[in-house]
C-alpha cells in the first residue's frame, strides 16, 4: 500500500515524458556507423564512375584524332599512283613515313604529277603529332599519334595498308591506347 501512494520518479521531474524519450549512446553509434558506411559506399561507387567517365571520354577523344588522321590521309592516298610512292616498296614491311605525288592534271591524255610531294610523318614536341607537309606548307592532322605505319604487299603494289596506334593520359592518370588500321586503293 505504501508504495500505491508513490509516483514513479520521472513524472515528478519537470520537462520529462513519461517512458522512453530519447536514443541511447549505442543507437546513436549504430546509426552513425550505418550513415558512415554509407557514405563511404557512395564515395566508392561515385570515384569508380569518374574513372570510368574519364576513361571513355579520353578514348573518344582518341578515336575521334585517328579518324580524322585516317579522313585526311585517305584523301590524299586515293589520288597517289603505285609509281608516284617513293619510299613504301612492295616488300610487305612496315615504314614510319610516306612520300608520293598526286596528279597535277591531264596533260596531252596521261597525268601530269604535281612536282611538290605530300608527305605523312610523326613529328612535334615528343613526335606524337601527325604531320602532313607538301611544299613549304605543314598541317597537323592529329595529336596522341604514338605509331605511324604503311605497307606494300608484292602481290597487290596498289592496296596501301596504313597503321596508327594513339596514347591519351586521363587527368587522374590512367593510359588509353588505341589502334587503327585501314587499307587505300592507290591510282592505277
Amino acid at each position: 500500500m505504501f508504495l500505491q501512494g508513490m509516483k514513479d520518479k520521472s513524472e515528478r521531474v519537470p520537462g520529462r515524458c513519461v517512458g522512453r524519450g530519447g536514443f541511447t549512446l549505442v543507437e546513436t553509434l549504430i546509426s552513425v556507423f550505418i550513415f558512415l558506411f554509407m557514405i563511404t559506399a557512395l564515395y566508392g561507387i561515385g570515384t569508380v564512375s569518374q574513372r570510368y567517365w574519364d576513361a571513355n571520354k579520353a578514348k573518344n577523344e582518341l578515336q575521334q584524332e585517328l579518324r580524322k588522321a585516317m579522313d585526311g590521309m585517305i584523301y590524299d592516298l586515293r589520288q597517289a599512283g603505285q609509281a608516284s610512292i617513293s619510299d613504301v616498296p612492295a616488300d610487305g614491311a612496315w615504314y614510319s613515313t610516306i612520300n608520293f605525288k598526286v596528279p597535277d592534271g591531264v596533260s596531252g591524255g596521261s597525268l601530269t604529277w604535281n612536282n611538290d610531294a605530300i608527305q605523312f610523318v610523326l613529328a612535334g614536341p615528343s613526335s606524337e603529332r601527325l604531320h602532313r607537309i607538301q611544299g613549304g606548307d605543314t598541317k597537323i592532322l592529329a595529336l596522341n599519334v604514338q605509331s605511324l605505319g604503311f605497307r606494300r604487299q608484292a602481290a597487290a603494289p596498289n592496296l596501301l595498308e596504313v597503321s596508327l596506334q594513339g596514347q591519351k593520359d586521363t587527368d587522374r592518370g590512367l593510359t588509353i591506347d588505341y589502334n587503327l588500321a585501314f587499307e587505300v586503293q592507290l591510282r592505277n
